[in-house]
This record gives structure tokens, sequence and C-alpha cells, in this order.
């Protein structure tokens, strides 16, 4: 979501492969000052209007380098045995740096007796309990002690838990549930009110209310969930939620990517004041992987309109262009220059719904606008996808969400909450 985008704009666009509606909502990165209006500077982490994010400092990773088996099925001191008890020679590492079962490492660091090491190394057997498939790495979570945790060793959220500090987070899983205030926080504008929750019937929300922080409406906040990590690179200003991902699934090579879609069920969105708003699902593209390098580049932000406030489409507002579609959306607005000089694309859903359910085709949107638009290449890197609510001045209600599910390559991550 743009960091400094006039919010004024309310565009939704995205390739529904399945669409059944109820209402939705939409989000603001804080990392550029949209055109259209005044954006002035202000970061947030993944939406329009001034997207900002978290790139990855390339996370903390646990890789398994061949991992560490018992031989022949060695039992650790802990009184853990590695499955299986064999190893691959040469030590292949688990893709997205995830341990490979058998070598896991918890929190008792007792080295497995007897147990052979792997050509690039041993692991540890943690108190004796075994990680199966639920190690750490950079976007993976670990497992402490039966615990699942993420690279900064934050626990699964439990229904009932819930945030309301500056850029805090639930972690669910593979996504997580961000408490940005960009906007509000570049204004100085202490009056807002926002909290994140996951919710004791197991769905995830927020709650919002916003005074009057910037008159010109260029920096929302952006109550979001996050899958991946953002294209800014570690230690850009922009940056808004941790530095590493969320996922092992992103970031991706465009070269490497064959599907990618987001599928909400139940995205409804309910208002006391329904001010200056749209909700949408965003995703970002930068020139190299923001895991890796500090100046990964931005070289797109893609963001589609699920609902919007009527004054974005009036002739004072930023009325849609209309300049191509593409399954159930429309691109509406489109730069070159866009926030700190990325491109911009703005869609909007054919018909704004305020409770939305159905699966958007990522990949298909994007191969839609790489159709378009020239300067797109394969050595480019998807890194996250968003969902969320881009909120502005004089604005109150708030958002649920049933569930929601990313696909990246037929592997599908829905939201995760601890028992």
């Amino acid at each position: 979501m743009s960091r400094f985008r006039l919010i004024r704009v309310s565009t939704c666009l995205a390739l529904s492969l399945s669409l059944t509606y109820c209402a939705g909502g939409g989000g603001s990165d804080g990392s550029g000052g949209g055109q259209g209006g005044t954006s002035t500077g202000g970061t947030a982490s993944g939406g329009t209007a001034g997207a900002s994010s978290a790139s990855s400092t390339g996370g903390t990773t646990s890789k398994s380098n061949g991992g560490a088996s018992g031989a022949a099925g060695t039992q650790a001191a802990g009184g853990t045995q590695a499955a299986g008890g064999s190893q691959a020679v040469g030590g292949s590492q688990a893709a997205g740096g995830t341990n490979s079962g058998g070598g896991t490492k918890g929190s008792g660091g007792v080295s497995s007796a007897g147990g052979s090491s792997g050509a690039a190394g041993t692991t540890t057997s943690t108190g004796g309990v075994s990680s199966a498939g639920g190690t750490s790495s950079a976007g993976g979570a670990s497992s402490t002690g039966g615990v699942r945790t993420d690279t900064s060793g934050v626990p699964l959220a439990k229904p009932g838990d819930s945030t309301s500090t500056s850029k805090k987070y639930l972690n669910l899983g593979d996504m997580r549930l961000l408490c940005n205030r960009w906007g509000s926080d570049a204004m100085n504008c202490s009056q807002t009110q926002l909290k994140v929750s996951a919710n004791s019937d197991n769905t995830i929300g927020y709650d919002f209310t916003r005074g009057v922080c910037d008159p010109k409406h260029g920096h929302p906040d952006y109550p979001e969930v996050e899958f991946g990590v953002a294209p800014f690179g570690a230690g850009s200003s922009d940056l808004t939620s941790p530095a590493f991902s969320s996922t092992t699934l992103l970031p991706i090579q465009l070269s490497g990517l064959t599907s990618a879609s987001v599928t909400l069920d139940s995205f409804n969105s309910t208002y006391q004041n329904p001010g200056y708003y749209d909700t949408n699902f965003e995703f970002w593209i930068s020139k190299q992987n923001p895991l890796t390098s500090s100046s990964p580049g931005v070289y797109a932000e893609i963001i589609v309109f699920l609902d919007w406030d009527n004054v974005r489409e009036s002739s004072t507002g930023w009325p849609c262009q209309n300049l191509g579609n593409v399954a159930s959306y429309k691109l509406c607005h489109q730069s070159d220059t866009w926030g700190s000089g990325w491109r911009f694309f703005n869609f909007e859903l054919n018909g704004q719904q305020k409770n939305f359910s159905g699966k958007a085709d990522v990949k298909g949107i994007l191969d839609y606008i790489r159709g378009k638009y020239s300067g797109f290449t394969d050595d480019m890197w998807l890194t996250r996808i968003e969902v969320g609510t881009e909120v502005d001045d004089n604005t109150q209600g708030s958002a649920k969400i049933n569930n929601l599910t990313f696909e990246i390559n037929g592997t599908s991550k829905s939201i995760e909450l601890a028992k």
C-alpha cells in the first residue's frame, strides 16, 4: 500500500477466480505519496497511498545444511530420536530456510549422542521435542518447547489476543496482523485509535477511529494482514513491519512463479462514520530479493480496491479512468512515478462490496499488467501480498475476516491460531 498515497483514489482491480460477495477492506503501506493529491512523506506498511512494509534483514535463518541425524536412529540425550536416523549426504538445505525432518532444534540444546554429523553440520535436539516441519527460517516459524514462534520469537496469537501498539503484530502462522498506523505516526496524530485482534470465534479483525490528521488525505493508516516481506530493504525508513518474511513462500522470483492467489472468506466492513477509506488487497514487485539486498529497488505496487468511499469517484475526487479490464476488475489509475519513484497500478472491483468473499488470481493480474506495460523482467521478485483497510480522516468502523488463504505455486497457507 503505498505510503503517501492520496487516499483519494479508489481503485479496485484484481482478477477474481471465484467471487462471492459480502463486503471488503483495503490498505496503505506507508511508503509513497500518491499522485492525484498532495501526499507528503509518511511511511506505512503495506497499502496504497504510501506503502511501507517490512523488508527482510535477511531474517534469522536456521538452515539444515544437510542437517544432522542420529546415526541409524541414535537417540538424542534430550530424549528425542532423529526420525529415520539417516542423513542426506551433502546436506541439502530446506527451501526457505526450514529444518529438514530429523534435524530439529528446540530449547534444550542437547546434541544427539553418537549421532553422525551431516557434511554441512549438526543440529541439536531441543529438550527432546521434535519439530517436524516447523523450524525456524527466514520467514518460517520455529517450534520452541512445543510452541510455534516466528523469527522474532513471537508466538502464535490466541483467540482473545489484541494489540493497539503501533507497528506491533499478531503472529498468524505464515502471515501477521499488523497494527499499522503509519499515517497518524507520520502526522504526529495521537487521537487515532486502532486495535487489531484475534477474536474468540477464531476470526480476525480490527477497530479504528480516526479524527482529522491530514486534511489533504495523503497519510492514511493501514490495519492489514501481511503475507511475505516489504520490498524496501533492511534499514529503510519505509518499513513498518518486521524485516523478515512471514512465510518461506515469499519472496519468489517471477521466473519461478507459476501461480499466486488470495482467497477471502467474508471480509466484512462496517462503519459508524464512513469518512474516507478503501478496503483492498495488494502486492509488491522489487528488482532484487529484499532478504539478501539492503537496497532491493521497489519496482511496482499493484493495489485492488474492493470497497471505497463515494467521494473518490466524484468529479472532485479521483474518478476511475478505466484503462482496461481483467476478470472482475478495471484498471483505473497508473503512474510510473509513484511514491519514491516506483510504478503504481490501481484497480477497482466492478461493483464495490462491503462484505467480500472470493478468490483473486494475483498471478493473472500480474500477467495482465506485464502484457500491457513493458519493463517487468523475470528476474524481479514478488515480495508480499497484503489485505487491509486504508483509514483516512473522519472515519470510524471495524472489519472482520472469517478466514484468509494465500497460495503460491500450489501451496496454500491459511490463518493459524494457537489452541
